[in-house]
């Protein structure tokens, strides 16, 4: 085949290259230096580079070519063979012979417009590019593609002047105004841009490019104003379903969880909805426990052609559990037979046996798989280990993991899980040995940090080194959870209490998870706020009714 593909190439490049050379009356041309052998020769030598992986002799020999025939084909082929090898003083040469060859050429000009442009020659790109932009009928995307062309130039004062130059002969084109504002935005001219963007909605009002652009400003700014502006927008134009859809990930992140499922049901609507946009309302209806609308927007994404139908047989799994139908859910997981989802079907299957029927079954069913990689292993063991765990199997599950070590050698993963169950067992050497292990392979390993401070803590020894240790685990995940309330329980420790209620607080108010509130209930309790202390517990009481923790510290302070 590649003898097929050179064979081929030679011929074409021949005949154009001895046309050439033969309408050639001047004798003293360099052509006439060159037998046509000699040219078959010196192109089958750059053509054996080029398939070689060779480029840069490759370049190097087809631009020799170009300058000896004056062949425009040789001069575009060196062109674009050095956009692989990034060969400044080459790519320069030959796309300037390219454009001297063949001046009508948009690509040659573009060619040699964005080689000038990486080569920081802004002011020889210029007439260039003002040449490309004479066009009408390219000139709207022609200044579109500046901004993405100029966008690793490194002086952004001089991009905003050479745009704005350009720019200048065509005031009532939009695209004109956006690529000056896009260019003044990067030096924080404000101004500037939003002097632009005003220009735009003068001429193009309806136009989404702009108004993405601004909202995005706007995110950074304040994400309210953000939302207020797309949702006027949308007022007027309610067709634009792009702006719809970034208002409706605004919304989202914002965790206006129903008005975003408004949003997205609005496009779900439109003719061109994806199965994406389908999914993305289905999710925000789990989100919201609307479980019925999740499921008929879940099945309507498996009509729309989805890229990762295992993904949604899962969510439909899990509706179909939250329903109760378990026989339902488990035909959802059993459409997946391979792929990355197979081992997360299984254990949620096991999941569903363990509810279903008993611990000893769902571990039966997973001792049946075979894992695929060493990852897939270690899924299937936490999965074990955690049914073990919460069935206060403990010794059970920490034999397991002691006879999986072997395997582990040199997962931080597999030994926090190991750590944790050796914590429970009262195994406290083990558990720090564990965690230090972990924490030396992966040195930014916040959680494993943290549960060696909460040891600490919890068992009320060691307190400046738990500080040091959750300190660290805090300037690596400053937002999680359970490394805010191991600090202010730290603190408790030490009899700080208002300290402690705030890091606890703060924890609680990102998740109420029932041993945080056993702890905030605690230090509530010391201040003497008993009955706030008892509305936590209660409150979560109801959720995790069996939660040890908690009944154990009523127990004791009651």
């Amino acid at each position: 085949m590649h003898q097929l593909r050179i064979f081929a190439l030679l011929t074409l490049l021949s005949f154009s290259i001895l046309a050439n050379a033969n309408a050639k009356p001047d004798p003293s041309s360099s052509v006439s230096n060159y037998t046509n052998p000699d040219l078959v020769f010196r192109l089958l030598l750059a053509e054996i580079a080029s398939q070689r992986g060779e480029l840069n002799l490759a370049s190097e020999l087809f631009l020799d070519l170009a300058k000896q025939t004056d062949s425009a084909l040789l001069a575009e082929r060196a062109t674009r063979l050095t956009t692989y090898t990034r060969n400044g003083t080459i790519a320069l040469e030959a796309s300037k012979i390219w454009n001297e060859l063949n001046k009508d050429s948009i690509d040659a000009q573009q060619a040699l417009s964005e080689i000038l442009i990486a080569n920081n020659k802004l002011n020889e790109a210029k007439p260039i590019l003002q040449k490309l932009l004479l066009k009408e009928k390219t000139r709207a995307s022609g200044f579109l593609y500046l901004n993405s062309l100029l966008s690793r130039v490194p002086d952004k004062k001089a991009v905003l002047t050479l745009v704005t130059e350009l720019a200048q002969p065509y005031p009532k084109l939009a695209e004109a105004h956006f690529a000056v504002a896009h260019a003044a935005w990067l030096i924080k001219d404000q101004k500037t841009y939003e002097k632009e963007l005003a220009s735009i909605n003068q001429i193009k009002p309806d136009w989404e490019m702009p108004i993405l652009f601004k909202g995005q400003i706007l995110t950074q700014e304040n994400p309210e104003r953000a939302l207020a502006f797309y949702s006027e927008f949308l007022n007027k134009y309610p067709k634009s379903n792009e702006v719809r859809l970034e208002y409706a990930k605004l919304l989202t992140n914002g965790r206006k969880f129903n008005e975003a499922k408004n949003e997205f049901i609005k496009l779900v609507n439109t003719a061109n909805s994806s199965a994406e946009i389908t999914i993305a309302v289905g999710l925000l209806s789990v989100e919201l426990e609307d479980y019925d609308l999740a499921e008929k927007y879940f099945l309507q994404s498996l009509k729309r052609n989805p890229k990762d139908k295992d993904q949604i047989f899962i969510y439909l799994a899990k509706i179909a559990d939250k329903k109760n139908q378990n026989e339902a859910a488990i035909t959802w997981l059993n459409k997946i037979n391979n792929g990355p989802h197979f081992i997360e079907s299984k254990l949620i299957t096991a999941e569903i046996i363990a509810k279903k029927e008993s611990v000893d079954k769902a571990l039966i069913f997973l001792n049946g798989l075979k894992a695929n990689s060493p990852e897939e292993n270690l899924s299937l063991i936490q999965s074990k280990t955690s049914f073990l765990t919460r069935a206060n199997r403990h010794q059970d599950a920490f034999q397991l993991m002691q006879n999986e070590a072997s395997n582990f050698p040199h997962s931080p993963e597999f030994k926090f899980d190991y750590a944790l169950l050796a914590d429970k067992l009262n195994k406290y050497d083990l558990m720090e040995k564990l965690l230090r292990e972990a924490i030396k392979i992966k040195p930014d390993y916040a959680v494993a940090y943290n549960a060696l401070g909460y040891s600490y803590a919890d068992r009320n020894i060691n307190l400046e080194d738990a500080k040091k240790y959750i300190e660290v685990a805090l300037s690596i995940a400053p937002n999680n959870h359970y490394i805010l309330d191991s600090m202010g329980w730290l603190y408790y420790r030490l009899g700080k209490l208002d300290s402690a209620l705030s890091f606890i607080q703060k924890a609680y108010d990102i998740q109420p998870d029932p041993e945080i509130a056993a702890h905030l209930g605690e230090i509530l309790w010391a201040q003497g706020k008993k009955k706030e202390a008892d509305d936590i517990w209660q409150l979560s009481l109801q959720s995790f009714p069996d939660n040890e923790i908690l009944k154990e510290t009523l127990k004791r302070l009651h």
